[in-house]
């Protein structure tokens, strides 16, 4: 075949130099061809269009300026077309895999697998021998991925996302896609299109979400390792309810490269295993600049040995106990926080209550956020435009092509947020979302107040054990609330951008357990949530793997 008569289409892979090539738009070579199959980028306006969209801006056109308008309109469009004679940048796909498949129900008990796929990294490096599952909204090409959605169904990414690239880079062997929440919007294990997945604690419950099945596979013990995404606590509620340890790391460490978020300023990608050591090595594999793919990066940022550098030990270590954080726990989680103060400070750490008014003041700025959500999420076809960095065209197209034709497949909780979002749009504009921004910076303040007289914050990471599973028939209004009941502790470190890491500080009987058969009730993960200054991450797994160490030579006493 010539190549100047070449197309390469999005979700198609071509070989060059034996390297597979992810392309994400179709890229035509022969100008000739250009000219005698000439099909526009976007077709040309007519007068009608314009003024259509000009009566409903209000922007006072005359009708005999219509033309005008029309001509400038359109030779813009025209120019767009020029678009054609430049090559996007795409992204090696440098690993071969064959396409993924689901696994069956007896082959997936928590139903915590979304596809099964084995992709083999290099023979060497900090991973080598490590098993890792990728949440569903990240990108592994060639592997369907669904985003824990009808609405996703069909799609195909044709390229990596940067983590993915860098964990076999880094020796690991990704074992398949992990089913996450639908559209990862719910902090519940309950939404995704296939079903509920299961907490192996006891799998009336719930796993957590919106990375459900990432810390299902982790607690269950098939992989050593996952990715997880938080945008409001996605990565801290699952870990803590299935009893892994869990880090959203500092915003823009980790690039979110190749994957699908819900807003840009909340957006995070980090890792998730059973001890502190996996998650500082999968930290040191994943974090830093992507060579300018993610815009919120800072690309002066310097990766640490982070897995070099636990010592774990608590001595003189100042840590403040956030009132507002545990004021509302139950007394089974309460117990547990005590217990492990108790084992902290014996080893020489010094707690003391802090208060910090504002950290239970942050459910209206996650409300109005979620119109930014809407924006981003829904009019924007999952990224918004005007940031320099990698932009997924397939995945907008999609999107814009699904929603358009079932929107009825999204979720009661992505319905909501439609309306809220459009709602908002026209009586207010984005005013409310620009002063929620605002008021982030003063959330980020009183934080970091307060982290200049303690080395590091903690508060339960969830004030209650993992709750049952809903029942299968809900009301709207009952399913949304089921999907956010459970954010009070972590969300607002997605607005403030500060690194927080859950661990398990141990097993307490839900408060629903009958009290007459305590005994004989299964006791349920409680985790810790500890947060540090901005790229603290160091600080911050240290501290946690003292914890660790100390909780297992409690558990050890004990026995």
């Amino acid at each position: 075949m010539h190549a100047s008569n070449t197309i390469i289409e999005g979700n198609k892979f071509v070989s060059s130099d034996n390297q597979l090539v992810a392309a994400r738009r179709p890229v035509r070579c022969d100008m000739a061809d250009q000219v005698t199959s000439y099909i526009p980028l976007v077709e040309p306006a007519s007068l009608e269009d314009l003024s259509q969209i000009s009566n409903e801006l209000k922007l006072g056109i005359a009708e005999h300026e219509n033309k005008d308008y029309l001509e400038v309109v359109n030779g813009w469009l025209k120019s767009c077309d020029g678009l054609r004679l430049i090559e996007e940048e795409t992204v090696p796909v440098l690993y071969p895999r064959i396409p993924g498949v689901k696994p069956a129900r007896k082959d997936n008990p928590h139903n915590a697998w979304a596809t099964k796929v084995t992709i083999k990294g290099e023979d060497s490096g900090l991973l080598a021998g490590k098993t890792v599952a990728i949440k569903d909204n990240v990108f592994v090409a060639g592997t369907p991925l669904t985003n824990g959605s009808k609405i996703w169904e069909g799609y195909t990414p044709e390229f990596d996302g940067t983590v993915v690239t860098r964990i076999l880079q880094a020796g690991g062997t990704i074992l398949g896609k992990s089913t996450c929440e639908s559209q990862c919007f719910s902090g519940n294990s309950f939404t995704s299109a296939s079903g509920p997945v299961l907490n192996p604690a006891d799998r009336t419950r719930s796993a957590g979400g919106s990375s459900s099945g990432s810390a299902a596979l982790v607690a269950a013990g098939e992989v050593d390792m996952a990715i997880g995404g938080d945008q409001g606590g996605s990565i801290r509620l699952p870990s803590s309810w299935c009893g892994c340890v869990g880090l959203k790391p500092t915003f823009g460490l980790v690039p979110v490269t190749g994957s699908l978020g819900m807003e840009p300023s909340v957006d995070h990608l980090g890792p998730m295993a059973s001890n502190v050591t996996d998650v500082a090595k999968l930290l040191e594999v994943i974090a830093g600049y992507d060579g300018g793919r993610d815009h919120r990066q800072n690309p002066h940022v310097t990766i640490p040995k982070y897995s070099q550098l636990l010592k774990g030990d608590l001595t003189g270590v100042k840590l403040g106990y956030v009132k507002e954080g545990y004021e509302h726990a139950t007394p089974g989680v309460k117990s547990a926080m005590a217990d492990v103060i108790t084992l902290m400070t014996n080893c020489g750490a010094v707690v003391e209550e802090v208060s910090i008014p504002l950290h239970l003041q942050c459910g209206p700025l996650f409300t109005i956020m979620l119109a930014s959500f809407y924006r981003s999420m829904i009019e924007c076809n999952v990224q918004p435009p005007g940031y320099n960095e990698l932009y997924c065209v397939s995945a907008m197209q999609h999107f814009k092509q699904a929603f358009k034709s079932r929107a009825h497949d999204v979720s009661p909780t992505i319905k909501a947020v439609s309306l809220f979002g459009e709602y908002l749009k026209r009586k207010d504009g984005s005013m409310l979302v620009g002063r929620t921004m605002n008021c982030r910076s003063v959330l980020r303040r009183a934080y970091n107040d307060m982290l200049e007289k303690y080395d590091a914050l903690i508060m339960p990471t969830i004030p209650f054990v993992a709750a049952k599973l809903p029942a299968a028939e809900l009301t709207p209004a009952e399913f949304v609330k089921q999907t956010l009941f459970n954010t009070g502790n972590t969300s607002p470190f997605n607005l403030s951008g500060h690194p927080a890491l859950t661990i398990n500080v141990g097993n307490v009987p839900p408060e629903d357990a009958d009290p007459m058969k305590l005994d004989d009730a299964t006791k349920l993960p409680v985790g810790l949530q500890i947060v540090c200054k901005h790229y603290e991450e160091v600080k911050l797994l240290d501290i946690a793997f003292g914890v660790e160490k100390i909780m297992a030579q409690g558990s050890k006493s004990s026995s």
